[in-house]
């Protein structure tokens, strides 16, 4: 009996042919694991995937193929941001004609005991106010999201993908509402430098609370009913009227560090705090649709019990669940199956030249004529010692008359005139 030689790792030519993906599971299984990964922890989605497909993948390779699937969706929208910071400003048509724009940080635990921050960028439609409970509300609509682990500057570039997708830079009227980081502002000053800005009004109170901590202490009934006082002034009124009463606060109490910081950074904010200007436009004055993002996108799949993340897996996952939670799964996953085949097909491509560079026999070395060697000039003998003796290049044998020839040793000493005779 005879057996095949072994031959070594190959293609099977219907990869292509069946779109299949990088992976040992077919491109539906594939596409729920991948889902079910970046909603729940990746042991349970493996076992829900058991439970109802009856394929058994263990937590390692889900994890594994979530994660690629992540980060080659990142690596698409980073190729988009970057054709668009290169080509500037492109034709697109008008977005809603009321936009609003809502950014903020929020950690999440790395290996090792780190903490990182996490930037997430909120894009909402405006609709008109509606009377809730004898009060008009704005409540935002067609939220979507994108985060990233990178520094603010990085940050603001690689949001351009999402702001052309929305059209945020065609649409008529666009606010941010945001809290006072100079990040922030930043941002706004690269994407939309005309937007309204809206100092978020938790922030401004949070703010005015620690002026009253400073005057009364934290806690306190004075501090409480002052601070009520002031939110209700500054929400119906205007900033004016708390300003000045705080400046009075100021000048009788020059050295209390807590009214003084806390009021030059309202007063440098004043523009952002006409709350009831903003809110005769119509305009949302919380940043309350980036905090819950913060709590959807970010804590509910990253900041779970026990859970501690590579820095390079953060952004893979922080993408799927942006096209999840803004309900655009199916609009981008197809997306993200063309770029794993792509990758997988530059892998073979790479690989099978490697492959055909090891089989190729080795070049022949060119035949190199050595150089003629210098010709050595005779050395002139010093005075006093003898001449070097030229070495021998065969065996050497003693000289004709070398005493050793009349050695008596090793020959007979007595030597008969005549032969015996036998």
């Amino acid at each position: 009996m005879r057996f095949a030689r072994p031959v070594g790792q190959a293609f099977f030519p219907l990869d292509e042919e069946l779109a299949l993906l990088p992976s040992n599971l077919t491109p539906q299984t594939y596409e729920h694991l991948v889902r079910l990964g970046a909603w729940m922890p990746f042991e349970k989605a493996c076992e829900f995937l058991a439970d109802v497909l009856h394929v058994q993948v263990s937590e390692a390779q889900g994890r594994r193929d979530t994660q690629a699937a992540g980060a080659a969706y990142v690596a698409l929208q980073t190729e988009e941001a970057e054709a668009l910071e290169q080509q500037g400003a492109t034709a697109a048509p008008v977005g809603a004609t009321k936009m609003v724009l809502s950014a903020d940080g929020a950690m999440v635990p790395l290996v090792q005991g780190e903490w990182a921050e996490v930037k997430t960028l909120v894009i909402g439609e405006v609709p008109p106010p509606v009377l809730e409970k004898g009060r008009w509300a704005v409540h935002c609509q067609h939220l979507s999201y994108f985060s990233r682990l990178a520094p603010a500057a990085d940050f603001e570039h690689l949001s351009l993908s999402e702001i052309q997708r929305r059209r945020v830079g065609h649409s008529p009227q666009v606010a941010a509402v945001m809290d006072g980081a100079a990040w922030l502002q930043s941002f706004v000053d690269y994407h939309r430098p005309d937007a309204v800005r809206i100092l978020d009004f938790p922030h401004a109170g949070q703010r005015l609370g620690q002026v009253a901590a400073a005057l009364w202490g934290e806690g306190s009934s004075e501090a409480q009913r002052w601070t009520q006082t002031a939110l209700h002034d500054l929400k119906h009124e205007g900033p004016d009227a708390v300003l000045a009463r705080l400046q009075d606060i100021q000048t009788q109490q020059p050295e209390n560090e807590g009214v003084r910081e806390n009021l030059a950074y309202l007063e440098k904010r004043r523009a952002q705090m006409q709350y009831p200007h903003f809110q005769q436009q119509g305009w949302p004055i919380g940043s309350g649709m980036v905090e819950s993002g913060n709590k959807l996108v970010v804590a509910a799949r990253l900041k779970g019990a026990g859970m501690h993340w590579k820095r390079e897996n953060v952004n893979p996952m922080l993408a799927l669940r942006n096209i999840i939670c803004s309900d655009r799964w199916t609009q981008e996953w197809p997306k993200i199956e063309q770029r794993l085949r792509q990758q997988a097909r530059a892998r073979r491509k790479s690989l099978r030249a490697r492959r055909q560079l090891a089989k190729a026999p080795p070049p022949v070395p060119a035949v190199v004529a050595a150089p003629p060697k210098p010709a050595q000039m005779p050395q002139e003998p010093v005075a006093g010692r003898l001449p070097a003796r030229p070495k021998s290049t065969g065996p050497r044998r003693p000289a004709p008359n070398h005493p050793w020839r009349r050695s008596p040793f090793g020959r007979a000493l007595y030597q008969p005139s005549t032969p015996p005779k036998i």
